[in-house]
């Protein structure tokens, strides 16, 4: 009885068209800070796995003066202060590569502003602003811009 109902329910559920919303974050625009940090945190628990066993490997080689597996079930396997050490150094090292990759991220961002910026003050250029110049383009003595009004000579001080 339980059989056929289960295959009853599971192809009912395979047949029926699940419908999911369309939720792409494409439209929205996040402050780089927030991108930065989930970049940061993916970096630190992703690269955790890879850093434990690693960290794992290390540390047997240094304490035991042989590479022991870290699936190993048997008796000859690390105490429980060996494992919180390792835990601890895995965590310290993949935190440290996370906050190392958002320190790069940033220089390099602020780098490439600077070349941007760097790029675009050299194609700016100033004209001052002469009286003589515009009554002798225009024939009519002009009055300086607002800004200058009141005795200013230049916008810049």
């Amino acid at each position: 009885m339980r059989k056929p109902l289960l295959v009853l329910l599971t192809l009912v559920l395979l047949t029926v068209s699940v419908h999911a919303e369309d939720t792409t974050y494409a439209d929205i625009p996040f402050p780089q800070w927030s991108k930065d940090l989930r970049r940061t945190e993916i970096i630190t628990f992703g690269s955790l796995p890879f850093v434990t066993l690693w960290t794992t490997v290390g540390y047997s080689l240094a304490t035991k003066g042989t590479v022991r597996s870290p699936f190993d079930k048997s008796s000859s396997g690390f105490t429980t202060g060996d494992q919180a050490r390792i835990i601890g150094i895995a965590a310290a090292t993949s935190l440290g590569l996370g906050l190392f990759d958002l320190a790069f991220t940033l220089i390099r961002r602020k780098i490439k502003a600077k070349k941007a910026w760097d790029e675009i003050g050299d194609n700016v250029q100033i004209i001052p602003f002469s009286r003589e110049l515009k009554e002798r383009q225009d024939g009519v003595p002009q009055s300086p811009p607002a800004y200058l009004q009141g005795g200013l000579e230049s916008a810049l001080f």
